[in-house]
């Protein structure tokens, strides 16, 4: 029996749950877990949205997952990697599943998690029942937000930098549509975020300094891919997002739909996705690339 080597990079939910995976499949695996292992959901105060997990925490989570795959055999290097070439030659195949990070403003928002800030309506909305919340960016994911949180806010104001929204027109319209519950404030800037928890917002509207009160702010301004390493291999789009064989064609019957066109080379979770962003839905992208690097190292014995 032919012994294979695979690398997998990235520890977050997509790296683990393909690391089960693959290591259950007794192919040799190695995570190259980085210097800041379990991903974003480490940042994540109480999960409630993850099927199966009650009252666990993010890092608890991320313990427990990384517990599983070692049981069967994955190793972990708390080590960053610099050349997918490299990679390459010392594995047999490669999974990426390095993630996306929020883009952040420098407001001194980081110590603020889950005590009032957050970068995922969807996940944490609940968390702001009755609550006055703010939600920053002009484009469709802050609408998006700003209409997930009308389910469970007493009051939503978007924070646009610009005159206008970047949105979508259709967007555009459910904002109007639903001008009883989101307010705009256009033109205006978060400059700081003030109290022990998220209590009072600094906002520069128009060119002037405005304090206004609050009890949660949301950032909806993009994510960044942790990508940059893989910029000349040709396998990103133009946001740097990891495109895979599923994404460049729409044929039913591709044998390794998660490979990207450099065989051998998989991809799985949010440095491949910039809709969905759910641990659930990383964890089923890191399952289905770790079986299709099983039948593609299988294919070639």
């Amino acid at each position: 029996m032919v012994k294979h080597k695979i690398a997998i990079i990235g520890s977050g939910p997509a790296g683990l749950s393909a690391a089960i995976y693959t290591s259950r499949a007794q192919i040799d695996t190695t995570i190259y877990a980085g210097n800041e292992p379990g991903g974003q959901l480490t940042k994540t105060t109480e999960i409630e949205n993850y099927p199966g997990v009650i009252g666990q925490t993010g890092p608890e989570l991320m313990l427990t997952m990384t517990s599983q795959a070692q049981k069967f055999g994955t190793k972990l290097i708390y080590e960053e990697v610099g050349e997918l070439t490299k990679l390459q030659a010392d594995y047999d195949a490669v999974i990426l599943a390095m993630g996306a990070s929020p883009r952040l403003l420098g407001v001194g928002e980081e110590k603020y998690w889950g005590k009032g800030f957050s970068t995922c309506a969807v996940c944490d909305g609940a968390f702001y029942k009755g609550k006055n919340v703010y939600v920053v960016g002009g484009g469709d994911a802050a609408i998006e937000d700003a209409m997930a949180l009308t389910k469970f806010a007493s009051a939503v104001t978007i924070l646009v930098r610009k005159t206008e929204f970047r949105a979508s027109k259709i967007m555009q319209q459910r904002v109007r549509d639903n001008s009883d519950k989101i307010a705009v404030k256009w033109e205006t800037s978060l400059k700081e975020i003030r109290g022990e928890r998220v209590e009072r917002l600094v906002l520069e509207v128009k060119g002037r300094e405005e304090v206004v009160e609050a009890q949660g702010v949301f950032f909806a301004i993009g994510h960044i891919p942790a990508t940059g390493w893989l910029k000349d291999t040709g396998i990103l789009d133009e946001n740097g997002y990891v495109v895979t064989q599923s994404q460049i064609t729409n044929s039913q019957i591709l044998k390794f739909p998660t490979m990207t066109k450099i065989p051998g080379v998989f991809a799985g979770g949010d440095c491949s996705d910039h809709r969905y962003r759910q641990a659930a839905t990383a964890v089923g992208m890191g399952v289905q690339a770790a079986l299709d690097c099983e039948r593609w190292l299988e294919s070639k014995v």
